[in-house]
């Protein structure tokens, strides 16, 4: 068979469900075969970036391998943008793309561009296939590859081999990736040890306690530690739970920070992130994580590198006998009570008054379903999205360690393909949102019921923020905005317009029982983010 029917029959015998991709010379022959098909679903984007965001996004919320394509030189450089966010995000995707004739190879031709050289530093690997008879093996080896590092895999195929006849058979199945590592009893008992003599215990969550979340919050019951959430961890825990006190970082509660400068312990569990400025000094942290380049250096951080699986029943059994201690059981509890009264004294407003992004969020949690699918682009709303938002069972999805503006729009087109019976909210900031803007004909063309939240301020937040807080004159990031309300309805589909608090709650509530695509134009105030960094207690100790 030719290697285009070869490579979309191995793929449907792995069971990928959607290929993201662009249309364009190098692959026309793939997507002839593409198009005579029906296992597979080909989701035409408007650019390559979003389509690889799209896959980025599938891979995050399935962590199962995803797949997006595009043609040679200015579309494989397009889909970089997205490749990079499930690079830094560790999260499974392959990248397959055209690349000129054979013999055109090393050549000044048009188009023509050394993919494996520009991919390299966002990728476990990557090839050329010059030969029908290698479709096989280096396929076989980018998505091994990929499901075992966890990363972003990459095949150029010179574009006249697709079409000639491979004599290699079809796959039936990829072999079994083992992600579980041998624990070391020794250094579970330890740690076990450490966290018994605490009095003042804090636990961080991250996105990897989301499937242990029940045994987590046991743990932290056991030891009367007070419970931080990471972005990702939003939704692992009902805030409503008196142990919960707020975020830590920039996108943490105020009461985070007195906790952390009374606590004697923090426990990270599943959590990569590591806000250091955030740290006092000299704090015990013990930090149990399966992968040991999420272990991070700082001098009085002991190491557990195993499953929480592996960690966590070993410890609640040995800490069955433990006492907590009181004054600190009722600390945690004003905390907790500390914790809600921020939040609503932060989105006291007028019912005439605009929209602040913390209003929105806040008003949001109160009004999304509860296992609904939140996706964020990256702005100021993210971090007020941290602070503000109250989550039940929801799940966060965004751009985490790459932060590119323009993923939420992309990503919430990929969480509807792959959840449909899940509500998918994406909340983007006006300068993020046009970013990829085209996505928004993606969405109409394929009915996704996806309610769009545009976070309408006229400047790009965060940065201006940023600058303010540097003693810079904000420069570059004020916007001309369209009437998204109008460009909503140019492109077919429900726009709403919010411009007073009075209409938000309201509003949101029409657009999420509407069940079709919406897009809410939010008229939000100026940037309202405080730094919190000036309200950190122990920034000063030696």
């Amino acid at each position: 068979m030719q290697v285009a029917q070869y490579l979309t029959e191995q793929l449907i015998r792995w069971g990928v469900k959607r290929i993201y991709g662009v249309a364009g010379d190098g692959i026309f022959a793939w997507l002839d075969q593409l198009a005579k098909q029906s296992d597979i679903q080909y989701i035409a984007c408007k650019h390559e970036s979003a389509a690889a965001m799209m896959a980025s996004a599938e891979a995050k919320l399935t962590g199962i391998p995803a797949v997006c394509t595009a043609t040679m030189g200015p579309g494989f450089v397009n889909l970089l943008n997205g490749l990079a966010d499930a690079h830094t995000d560790r999260v499974p995707v392959i990248a397959i793309t055209g690349q000129v004739e054979t013999y055109k190879l090393g050549g000044a031709y048009k188009q023509f561009i050394s993919q494996e050289d520009m991919i390299r530093p966002i990728s476990f690997y990557s090839t050329t296939i010059t030969h029908p008879d290698a479709i096989q093996s280096v396929l076989h080896k980018a998505f091994v590859t990929a499901m075992q590092q966890k990363g972003v895999t990459h095949l150029a195929i010179c574009k006249d081999v697709f079409t000639q006849t491979t004599s290699e058979a079809v796959l039936a199945a990829l072999p079994r990736i083992p992600h579980a590592i041998y624990p070391d009893r020794m250094e579970i008992e330890l740690a076990c040890e450490q966290v018994a003599k605490a009095q003042k215990p804090l636990i961080l969550l991250g996105i990897g306690a989301r499937k242990l979340a029940d045994s987590c919050v046991k743990l932290a019951e056991q030891l009367g530690a007070g419970v931080l959430l990471s972005l990702g961890a939003k939704g692992t825990v009902d805030e409503s739970h008196p142990l919960v006190i707020g975020g830590w970082g920039e996108g943490g509660s105020e009461t985070t920070l007195h906790a952390l400068a009374e606590a004697d312990l923090l426990l990270i569990l599943g959590a990569s992130w590591f806000p250091r400025a955030f740290l006092p000094k000299k704090l015990s942290v013990i930090q149990v994580d399966h992968q040991p380049g999420s272990i991070h250096a700082h001098p009085y951080l002991q190491s557990v590198t195993a499953e929480l699986d592996d960690v966590l029943p070993i410890w609640m059994r040995r800490l069955e006998s433990r006492r907590q201690d009181d004054a600190w059981q009722e600390q945690i509890k004003r905390w907790h009570g500390e914790f809600g009264e921020e939040t609503e004294q932060a989105v006291i407003q007028q019912a005439s008054e605009q929209v602040k992004p913390q209003t929105l969020m806040h008003t949001l949690g109160g009004v999304v379903n509860e296992d609904a699918i939140i996706v964020l682009d990256t702005g100021e709303h993210t971090i007020w999205f941290n602070r503000a938002f109250r989550g039940k069972k929801q799940t966060p999805l965004f751009s985490g360690k790459w932060r590119t503006m323009g993923f939420g729009l992309p990503a919430a087109v990929a969480a509807k393909l792959t959840y449909p019976e899940k509500q998918v909210v994406c909340v983007a900031g006006d300068g993020g949102l046009q970013m990829n803007l085209a996505e928004l004909m993606t969405a109409a063309q394929l009915q996704l019921p996806i309610v769009i939240l545009v976070v309408n301020n006229g400047t790009l937040g965060l940065e201006e923020v940023k600058m303010s807080q540097a003693g810079l004159i904000p420069f570059g990031v004020k916007l001309h905005n369209p009437d998204f309300q109008q460009l909503a309805k140019a492109c077919g589909i429900s726009g709403k317009v919010v411009k007073e608090v009075q209409a938000l709650e309201p509003v949101l509530r029409e657009a999420l029982a509407a069940g079709q695509l919406t897009l809410v134009d939010i008229h939000c105030t100026s940037p309202t983010l405080t730094e919190r960094k000036k309200q950190i207690s122990f920034q000063a100790q030696a």
